[in-house]
């Protein structure tokens, strides 16, 4: 029974009753409030303490165990001053006694030249062997002193008693060679045994991988035990000080940690939280005595001024429980004329509120509902009808690949190589939509302001389309226009290409027209169709994704209603304005308001022709690395039929061995290939190689932000897979270009 049902049931009906909330507020808030404040301030003073005291013993051991690893590096460097070429060995050997008898952890101590042929073997547990020449330079710890000057070994045990690590280290000079010592790790759980927290806490390392490698119980080590969970959970939340984390025993712990430098360890200290919390348990235990004595004191004593409040305090919280259970026709009848008749009609001003905004609420919802289902089922039929539109060429293509391969004659097989490659276009043009809408949504694409003749991004558009309109029996024209324009030409090109394809695409006769108006400060383009026309309350579902006005089927094959989508993300992108026009069965017009430029004096036209050079193609050695064999032969292929002369690798090793000391004058190359190499990496490192830097083109199917940046800051073009020949022939003949453009004005300079 909680303390509302004993007033109810106790109180007779008093208008007093009304003072027992703010009686038992007055005294019982400040008591409460006091309570809680002694409780928290206990807490944060003991949670303090536990701090300083786990992060004091675990820095303690962390410094010690460092300190003890740092020693025997400082003792190991003096091992590498001498170079193999200009002693006989003898007082390396000499050294390498000395160093056992000074530093008693090491255990075995091997030192190689720097091909890593063993030169000198000394050892506590076994025979010393002198110039056995054994070739240990594969092993890892050779391998990362010579790269990264010092190698820190995984920890192991021998005899499944004590720990060892291996250290090896470089010499300052190359033919210094490296030492490498098996290094003894007891006093490291020496250390950390002898590290004390509370009566219940322990204190254990664990390695780089989250294993557990010095604990006090070595039979906990011996089992090979794994704390990467406990890792990720402590990594989770970097900034705390203490950690509260399912400790080695299972049952809740606060746990602190410490990096040991420069072994990438961790040293834990653990105390279980009851040990921890049974301090404030106990204060917790008193406070909450204290306040619940006072606090029935204070209730009783209210209750005594109870008698006359009991029916309108019962009268308002059975109005308000019928209110909340719904019945918001419900209104609380109070015949007072004290607060609580007042508090009364409030509730019923409330609840006559809430029921308008209730009936409100339940019209958005249903609205919003029906939104969701349309927008739903029209997603539905797009993906059935996109299916459709993506295997409808995958399926030509197999059935026409297969024929290619039966077909003797000549000219059937020339029209069909004609008609896979417009099955090939009709899929890369359907996936470029769908990555064109992704890359204007992660922010990919950048907008490059310019001022420029809009005849240029005319002309292109009219050289783009005119024989798709001719092929349809349409008319099409691009009015000519002396008016310039402040936008990317490259992005305005693009969204009057998909306004003029929607155009030629929803126009079965007719045509479609282009022009120019100036309307103040901006120049309106207008895109003009006599096709079948858009409803007025489709206008805006039509630059939705996957829209698409037709019924499904009835334009199978063209696109995935992404085109508006994409002009629309254009648009906002380059802030410029689109509207559009239209009437069913008569045609459309869109419009794009674009900001009017001055025309500037002796600028030259986009559209005017490049300068002629010969094909630089021809002759050409170029680098091809990708790790798909199929994609290597179809590409080195591609560029052989050009007069190229290629030279394929999958690897950075088969590229070094088959350039020999020659470097190509083009590479092409993949991001991601074979073992953890990288495309980008190796231009780079091919250019350091040959000290040339020739040009290089990455093709690359990671369409991610992070890799384009990566790309871009490297100043190297991309394109992405898959690629038209006639892209790939055009980005390699520009690269070829530029870089044989300053020689070619030098000899005529000649």
């Amino acid at each position: 029974m909680n303390l509302g049902n004993l007033v109810r049931r106790v109180l007779p009906r008093s208008l007093l009753g009304k003072y027992i909330a703010s009686f038992v507020a007055a005294v019982g808030v400040p008591l409460i409030g006091y309570t809680v404040a002694d409780i928290w301030l206990a807490s944060t003073e003991h949670r303090n303490a536990l701090i300083q005291i786990q992060r004091a013993n675990a820095e303690n051991a962390a410094f010690r165990i460092s300190q003890f690893i740092r020693d025997i590096e400082g003792q190991l460097r003096w091992m590498t001053h001498l170079s193999w070429e200009e002693s006989d060995g003898k007082q390396q050997r000499i050294d390498a006694l000395r160093l056992l008898r000074q530093v008693p952890a090491i255990v075995d101590l091997a030192l190689m030249d720097e091909k890593g042929r063993e030169r000198l073997f000394v050892s506590r547990v076994s025979l010393d062997r002198i110039s056995t020449l054994a070739d240990r330079s594969g092993e890892v710890a050779f391998r990362d002193a010579t790269s990264m000057g010092v190698h820190y070994g995984i920890v192991y045990f021998q005899r499944d008693s004590e720990p060892f690590m291996t250290i090896a280290l470089s010499g300052a000079r190359r033919d210094s060679g490296i030492v490498m010592a098996e290094v003894n790790l007891k006093l490291a759980r020496d250390i950390v045994s002898r590290i004390r927290v509370g009566r219940e806490g322990q204190a254990y390392a664990i390695d780089r991988n989250g294993r557990l490698i010095v604990h006090p119980d070595a039979s906990l080590v011996l089992r090979n035990t794994d704390l990467s969970a406990t890792i990720r959970s402590i990594d989770a939340d970097p900034g705390a000080a203490l950690h509260r984390i399912d400790g080695l025993t299972g049952q809740p712990a606060l746990l602190a940690q410490v990096m040991v430098p420069p072994l990438d360890w961790r040293v834990l200290v653990e105390l279980p939280i009851a040990e921890a919390n049974q301090p404030l348990w106990r204060a917790l235990e008193r406070s909450l005595a204290i306040a619940l004595i006072s606090l029935l004191v204070a209730v009783a004593i209210a209750v005594a001024f109870s008698w006359r409040m009991a029916r309108p305090i019962r009268l308002l919280m059975t109005g308000a429980a019928r209110i909340g259970a719904g019945h918001l026709d419900h209104r609380i009848m109070i015949d007072t004329s004290d607060e609580i008749a007042q508090l009364g009609r409030q509730f019923n001003t409330m609840t006559a509120e809430l029921q308008g905004s209730y009936a409100t609420l339940e019209r958005k919802v249903a609205e919003r509902t029906q939104e969701l289902t349309e927008a739903s089922s029209a997603k539905s039929r797009f993906l059935a009808a996109a299916s459709h539109d993506l295997r409808q060429p995958l399926h030509a293509l197999n059935l026409m690949v297969a024929q290619l391969r039966a077909e003797t004659s000549p000219v059937e097989r020339e029209r069909l190589a004609h008609r896979i490659e417009q099955a090939v276009a009709s899929i890369n043009g359907l996936f470029d939509d769908l990555l064109d809408i992704s890359r204007i949504d992660s922010g990919v694409v950048r907008a490059e302001i310019s001022a420029f003749p809009i005849q240029a991004v005319l002309d292109r558009v009219e050289t783009a389309f005119a024989a798709e309109a001719q092929a349809k029996g349409l008319r099409f024209s691009c009015r000519p226009s002396e008016l310039w324009v402040r936008s990317d030409p490259v992005l305005l090109q693009r969204i009057l290409g998909n306004l003029v394809g929607n155009a030629l695409r929803y126009t079965r006769q007719g045509g479609v027209l282009v022009l120019c108006r100036r309307r103040g400060g901006t120049i309106r383009i207008e895109v003009w169709d006599t096709g079948i026309g858009i409803p007025q309350d489709k206008y805006r579902e039509i630059f939705s994704e996957f829209y698409q006005l037709a019924p499904v089927g009835a334009l199978r094959g063209e696109g995935l209603g992404l085109g508006l989508a994409i002009v629309t993300r254009l648009c906002q992108l380059l802030d410029h304005t689109i509207d559009v026009v239209s009437r069913v069965g008569r045609g459309s017009r869109f419009s794009v308001c674009v900001p009017a430029a001055m025309a500037e004096a002796g600028a030259s036209s986009l559209a005017e022709a490049p300068e002629a050079w010969d094909d630089p193609l021809q002759g050409a050695r170029i680098l091809i690395v990708d790790n798909d064999a199929d994609v290597l032969q179809g590409t080195a292929g591609l560029l052989g039929l050009w007069g190229s002369q290629t030279v394929t690798a999958q690897n950075r090793n088969q590229a070094l061995e088959r350039l020999g000391n020659v470097a190509p004058d083009l590479m092409i190359a993949d991001v991601h290939l074979d073992e953890g190499e990288d495309g980008v990496q190796l231009v780079e490192a091919l250019r350091e190689r040959f000290m040339v830097a020739f040009p290089a083109l990455i093709i690359s199917g990671d369409v991610s932000k992070s890799t384009r940046e990566r790309i871009l800051a490297q100043g190297l073009p991309m394109l992405e897979k898959p690629v038209a020949p006639a892209r790939l022939r055009a980005a390699a003949t520009r690269l070829l270009r530029s870089a044989t453009r300053p020689q070619a004005s030098t000899s005529r300079g000649e």
